[in-house]
């Protein structure tokens, strides 16, 4: 819903970061495959909104 309206506002690229802290133990893999899947949601969203 939001992506067509900024493309409507006229957007025609969208930017989407995960922030992850990097240390010995982190991030996890279950952490940087969940960050994976919100960034692949997002971008399809994007591209199925223009």
């Amino acid at each position: 819903k939001h992506c067509a309206q900024y493309k409507k506002d006229g957007a025609n690229f969208a930017k989407w970061r995960c922030v992850l802290k990097i240390s010995e133990r982190t991030p996890s893999a279950l952490a940087i495959l969940e960050n994976a899947n919100v960034l692949a949601r997002y971008a399809s969203i994007c591209q199925q909104n223009g």
